[in-house]
């Protein structure tokens, strides 16, 4: 009897200890995604962390908002003629296997795709506004690209870009969360 529980025991300790290894390690992005939304009519005034050095011709912040797992995450200002144009963006995965890409990729468009990241009222879920797109090697970038349903056009010009990239002999995983205005309204101001 005693050697049966002992065996008895010693199994449910290998198949809890076989089901925590098989678990997948994803972790949603859609409550920090929310915080962002939420500052993105102020221009994401209330996420803007310390200001940092960007790239020419920009205004970059580090950004209060920080996904579990990302690598970074920033506010970033691209002044323009009439106004300054403002972009948070994460860098969330970072890797050289394509399969591992793949799955991360898609894993974050699930968690983003059709879901209610808003607790107010209409304004309450994501869409895709294209078909998916599975990274592939022959292209270096790729972007699915969200919308989120708004009955009160406050949100209305918000775009949410999940971007895969290849760039410097990596596969990038970002999101981003900006303002999308007619590209002759985006273009830089000239020096005089």
């Amino acid at each position: 009897m005693k050697q049966k529980l002992l065996l008895l025991c010693k199994s449910l300790l290998l198949v809890l200890s076989l089901s925590a290894q098989v678990k997948n390690p994803f972790t949603s992005i859609k409550p920090q995604l929310e915080k962002v939304i939420n500052a993105y009519p102020s221009q994401f005034a209330s996420i803007k962390g310390t200001q940092s050095q960007g790239e020419p011709n920009t205004i970059q912040y580090t950004s209060t908002i920080e996904i579990k797992g990302a690598l970074e995450s920033k506010v970033i200002g691209y002044p323009s003629k009439t106004k300054i144009h403002w972009l948070w963006e994460a860098k969330l995965f970072v890797t050289e296997d394509m399969d591992l890409l793949k799955k991360q990729y898609k894993a974050y468009y699930n968690d983003i795709a059709g879901k209610s990241v808003m607790s107010k009222g209409s304004i309450n879920s994501l869409y895709a506004t294209t078909s998916y797109n599975t990274p592939t090697e022959e292209l270096r970038l790729w972007t699915n690209q969200f919308r989120i349903n708004d009955a009160t056009g406050e949100l209305s010009k918000m775009v949410i870009d999940l971007v895969a990239e290849y760039d410097k002999f990596e596969w990038v995983i970002y999101l981003r969360v900006y303002d999308k205005e007619k590209d002759e309204e985006m273009k830089p101001a000239k020096d005089k």
